[in-house]
């Protein structure tokens, strides 16, 4: 399996950026090892068209447009939203793995669309 998330920095303990599309790097998580990369495209279905290249089989993110994740969905990837606040891509990956990461579906894609931060999660 292939994780990929948007990041702030180049460095392996990264957080994870607030942007999707625009963020300048993407972490790239397989067996345990973290690969970043520098997003070669600033926003759009580009960038999905990039990870999808990728073979990336799930997306954790803070924020997604709803293009985006419909053009993930499409493709089989899933999204996951590991929580508001400074994540660095080893805590999203526990979070993933312990299966406590919220889902983002096209049920509660509102809440990852738009940028407000006011998130309301029932517990």
């Amino acid at each position: 399996m292939k994780i990929a998330m948007p990041v702030k920095t180049a460095k392996t303990e990264a957080a994870i950026s607030p942007l999707f599309g625009h963020a300048k790097y993407f972490a790239f998580v397989q067996d345990g090892k973290i690969e970043i990369k520098q997003n070669p495209h600033d926003g759009g279905t580009a960038v999905v068209e990039w990870l999808l290249d990728e073979g990336v089989d799930v997306v954790i993110t803070q924020h997604i447009g709803l293009r985006p994740f419909v053009l993930l969905a499409q493709n089989d990837v899933r999204c996951y939203y590991p929580g508001e606040g400074r994540i660095t891509i080893q805590e999203a990956i526990k979070c993933f793995e312990a299966k406590q990461c919220e889902e983002i579906t096209e049920n509660n894609i509102e809440k990852f669309a738009r940028h407000s931060h006011k998130h309301h999660h029932a517990h």
